[in-house]
């Protein structure tokens, strides 16, 4: 039974390995790259299994055991967390359909702009946020067709956030959130069914950056509050919901999450990937229904169809 000691030690080795990062992402003590472990957090708890399941199999009862009650809090500690994401979703009175949102971020290297290019003209959304949008380019004039009013960058290599809308764009500005990446926020103003509506497209630098991704969060928030009224923001966050990062942002700016997190990254995984695009909605917007495309078109991520409503 010596193969069964030796199992059973890597077993062990390995649960308590995937135990000290399920500990790391529970505290937020301002360790390099803590925001990608804490948008892996129930990837990290699901690799327990693999631990638990060998130490059953050698009959480690006690250790399996020990190692599930861990898998389960950590679990457990990341719903409550989403589950007070979306308190502020509770609403007295039922809100009324209003427009929808759809946000993708096509990889500024797109193998497939034309098929793209025609999926988005033919989109049903009211409003487009795109992100590495160059591919692009050379067919916004066939997409005006559908969306004939067009703000961000429409030209040169190096930036790609564009919006699109069926309706007039208004006090259209596009700037940076930090030193790493220029013109990644873009915001208009529009107005959809008698009511005007404020919308921020933005795409977030990666979370390994550490204190740029940080101050870019925090920048973030300060251009929120100096916009008033019924507010939408989407876009690449490149982290999850309940990344500190982005807790901070969604609890300080007073946004409300959707119903759900579809998984947008990488596209290989589908279902099974890390929701790191998202859309947020403030000031009586409420977005009804999120889903991720089923098709990436080319890109390394899925966009995002948002059904956004007022509540009244």
């Amino acid at each position: 039974m010596r193969w069964g000691s030796e199992i059973s030690g890597a077993a062990t080795c390995l649960g308590a390995l995937i135990t000290g990062l399920l500990v790391l992402v529970s505290f937020d003590i301002g360790l390099p790259g803590q925001a990608l472990l804490q948008s892996l957090r129930f990837h990290i708890a699901a690799g327990m299994l693999a631990a638990i399941l060998l130490l059953l199999v050698t009959r480690s009862g006690w250790r399996a055991l020990a190692f599930g009650l861990v898998m389960l809090a950590s679990a457990g500690e990341g719903g409550l967390l989403i589950q007070r994401l979306q308190a502020t979703r509770a609403a007295e009175h039922p809100p009324a359909p209003l427009f929808s949102l759809l946000s993708f971020n096509v990889l500024t290297q797109n193998p497939r702009p034309a098929e793209l290019a025609q999926f988005i003209a033919g989109s049903s959304a009211d409003v487009v946020f795109i992100l590495e949008g160059t591919a692009l380019f050379p067919y916004l004039d066939d997409i005006a067709q559908t969306y004939p009013h067009q703000g961000g960058c429409t030209s040169g290599e190096s930036c790609g956030l564009l919006m699109l809308s069926r309706t007039p764009l208004e006090e259209v500005e596009q700037g940076d959130l930090g030193f790493i990446f220029q013109d990644r926020l873009l915001t208009a103003r529009t107005e959809i069914g008698g009511q005007r509506v404020a919308l921020v497209a933005v795409h977030l630098v990666k979370p390994y950056f550490d204190d740029a991704a940080l101050g870019e969060a925090f920048r973030l928030r300060q251009r929120l509050a100096e916009i008033e009224g019924p507010l939408v923001l989407a876009g690449d966050f490149n982290s999850a919901a309940w990344a500190d990062n982005i807790v901070r942002l969604i609890e300080r700016a007073d946004l409300t999450v959707g119903p759900s997190f579809p998984a947008t990254w990488p596209v290989r995984l589908g279902p099974l990937g890390v929701p790191i695009d998202h859309v947020f909605t403030r000031s009586g917007l409420v977005i009804e229904a999120l889903s991720a495309l089923p098709d990436a078109m080319g890109s390394n991520h899925r966009g995002l169809l948002a059904e956004i409503a007022l509540r009244q």
